[in-house]
């Protein structure tokens, strides 16, 4: 009875800590894409939004929606580009 029970306490610790590391593989090949085109999309697409979020401030001002176009044009591409974990393809599209 006694080895039943360290068994199945054994097995159910072994299947359920399996979850945590889920995650842990990165592929060579979403570095790489992410490397050399997607980071430099996203911040070729911060460079034009802070350039297009510049030019619309004193509309965005009159209107009171400042805090949106910002979100929008600079603060979601720089979190793309930056703050994001590299291989991480799929939380930022």
């Amino acid at each position: 009875m006694k080895k039943t029970v360290i068994v199945m306490l054994t097995l159910m610790i072994v299947l359920t800590s399996s979850m945590a590391f889920a995650r842990t593989d990165i592929e060579a090949t979403n570095v790489i894409a992410e490397t050399l085109v997607l980071r430099p999309l996203g911040f070729g697409a911060l460079v034009f939004g802070s350039v297009f979020y510049v030019i619309s401030l004193p509309l965005a001002l009159i209107t009171d929606s400042e805090k949106g176009v910002r979100k929008v044009l600079v603060t979601e591409p720089y979190e793309y580009v930056f703050e994001r974990p590299m291989g991480d393809i799929g939380s930022g599209l």
